[in-house]
């Protein structure tokens, strides 16, 4: 591995005219936060005399360099540049507004490169999926007032930093920048073979902040593919690039974790994530056979102690692949990004079936993770959309089920790792089979649902048993399709907060109204089913010693019936709570049978 190492001033790393830094399009979004923008300023701005700063170090990819613009690829340290020129930028604006015309110049000369006879170009140059939004932030080309950035970080950065920069005099502005462009130093490492670039990233950074998962995988993947020839590098940086599209916005690290459930059909922990790809990879992959040093990029990474416990104590961690079913790279890439634009989908919602949708959203309102490893096995597979439509009906049910009876989830993730083997052609019959050896039985699902409690945190389960039992008991919910889900939210009949001087005038004297036991019944209750429903818009309640009266007059508005009957209700104490979570129980057995 040849590298050569280089100490750098700011001035000296983007000071030559023909280079040119490239964050390429397999990279990830801009994801610094202001936190670490603060501390970054923090540390030039406490620089003492002739001290200096170590901001760290960039790796960059460079070929022969020419008399044109020379294209770095910047490999690692991309998110450190990038805040270093939104930095820059922002103070060169400034400069410009307050007609230090020589010194904005100055900046835009460090800002910018330029071929003999060419036009200026960008010295940082986001090809990647932040590139338009970057753009737009430096141009300003956008209305605060109704503009949506996608990358709210990058937003943050700019608008952070430009907030800063203007409460500055142009002496501090001087003092800070005279201090980052000669006093912070970074380590710019060159290498010119893609493979031991994409070592040396993950070499170093394994020495300090640990990588994610998805991070350590990309460099695995790409540097393989830089040693099976420059054709399958660019093959592997095209897919990369269309993964993180198809994952933006979701959890990659999650995708990937369940992309090896379903091609291994075993439940994977976190902590496997990284050795199970780097088995799957090194077995199935056609040219990794060829490879004279198999171990190089398969090497298992370290794990803390609890992460080894974790893994110590599941069976079979290596993955028995036979060479037989090894597959060729580019099929390998292709499978993977085929499973990340599923996995994308079944995350956001967006398969642009609306039957599939709405089950989508259902399961996501259920907290059903532990069904992503199975969804993009069929999927992907390509099961017909109204099989799928089945298996994620079927779904709701068992996962509901197996939540409200509280049982264990990795149970739960194992069950359906085990059903990736389904034959995807014909998966319904399996599928019933093994919902129903572990459905909870209708006895226990019943009493289990009625005594409940949907907290905040799974409030969306709640709400999404309401609008089922909605369904079943007065068939469409008006009110849900008029206004939307959004516009639609869970009511707790009897208020979460009944003690404060401020919930009382807000809620009523529920605590008055509901009698003797109040402290002890009402943390038990007030989140059970009985005591939830949905509703539109906002109650306008006041005090009252019989607040529920009050309730009523708006419930009896509502288009939405299973809140609407609450209005023939002459009164709604913890005995109601309990007789309405009986009379919902019954309803759900129904709703949700067992197949």
């Amino acid at each position: 591995m040849k590298i050569t190492p280089n100490s750098l001033t700011l001035n000296q790393l983007l000071g030559s005219a023909n280079e040119q830094f490239a964050v390429p399009a397999y990279q990830r979004r801009y994801s610094w936060r202001v936190r670490q923008i603060d501390e970054l300023i923090d540390d030039i701005d406490l620089l003492d005399g002739s001290d200096v700063h170590l901001l760290g170090s960039i790796v960059c990819l460079t070929g022969h360099h020419t008399a044109g613009i020379n294209k770095l690829e910047l490999v690692d340290g991309q998110q450190r540049l990038t805040t270093l020129c939104i930095i820059l930028e922002c103070i060169r604006q400034k400069l410009a507004l307050d007609n230090e015309i020589e010194h904005a110049t100055e900046l835009g000369r460090l800002l910018s490169c330029k071929a003999f006879g060419g036009s200026a170009l960008p010295k940082i140059a986001l090809d990647s999926i932040d590139g338009t939004e970057y753009q737009r932030l430096i141009d300003k080309d956008f209305d605060e007032s109704s503009d949506v950035f996608v990358n709210q970080n990058l937003y943050d950065a700019f608008d952070h930093l430009r907030t800063w920069i203007e409460d500055l005099s142009i002496e501090q502005i001087g003092r800070f920048l005279y201090k980052l462009q000669n006093q912070a130093l970074i380590i710019r490492l060159d290498v010119g073979d893609a493979k031991d670039a994409f070592k040396l990233f993950e070499t170093i950074n394994n020495r300090g902040l640990r990588l994610s998962p998805t991070d350590i995988i990309k460099n695995f993947v790409l540097g393989n593919a830089a040693r099976f020839g420059n054709e399958q590098l660019e093959q592997a940086r095209n897919s990369w690039a269309l993964l993180i599209k198809f994952l933006d916005g979701s959890d990659s690290d999650a995708f990937f974790r369940y992309y090896l459930i379903s091609k291994t059909e075993r439940r994977i922990t976190k902590a496997q994530v990284i050795f199970e790809f780097k088995a799957l990879f090194m077995n199935q992959v056609e040219e990794a056979k060829t490879l004279p040093d198999r171990h190089l990029y398969a090497d298992e990474e370290e794990t803390s102690d609890e992460e080894l416990d974790e893994v110590t104590a599941i069976d079979d961690v290596v993955l028995p692949v036979r060479d037989e079913a090894r597959i060729p790279f580019k099929q390998f890439l292709s499978h993977v990004v085929k499973s990340a634009k599923v996995f994308g989908e079944i995350i956001h919602v967006s398969s642009g079936d609306k039957k599939i949708d709405r089950h989508l959203r259902n399961l996501r309102m259920i907290k059903s993770a532990q069904t992503y490893g199975l969804l993009m096995h069929l999927r992907v597979g390509g099961l017909d959309d109204k099989t799928f439509v089945e298996v994620l009906k079927l779904t709701e049910s068992f996962v509901l089920r197996r939540h409200v009876c509280r049982e264990r989830a990795n149970e739960t993730e194992t069950l359906f790792a085990k059903l990736c083997g389904v034959d995807r052609s014909n998966p319904i019959d399996e599928i019933k089979r093994a919902y129903r050896e572990a459905s909870p039985s209708d006895e226990r699902f019943k009493l289990d649902f009625a005594s409940a409690n949907f907290t905040s945190n799974i409030i969306d389960r709640a709400r999404y048993c309401l609008e089922q039992l909605e369904s079943k008991r007065h068939g469409k919910h008006v009110e849900l399709e008029v206004l939307g889900a959004e516009e639609v939210h869970v009511e707790h009949i009897i208020p979460q907060k009944i003690k404060t001087n401020k919930s009382k005038a807000e809620y009523g004297d529920w605590e008055t109204y509901l009698g003797d036991k109040v402290t002890l019944l009402h943390p038990r209750m007030v989140s059970r089913i009985g005591n939830l429903t949905l509703f539109a818009g906002a109650l306008n309640i006041g005090a009252s010693n019989n607040p529920f009266a009050n309730k009523k007059k708006s419930y009896q508005q509502s288009s939405i019936l299973i809140t609407k009957e609450l209005s023939d209700m002459p009164s709604f104490k913890f005995k109601h709570v309990e007789e309405r979570s009986a009379e919902l129980a019954d309803l759900a057995v129904e709703r949700w049978p067992i197949p």
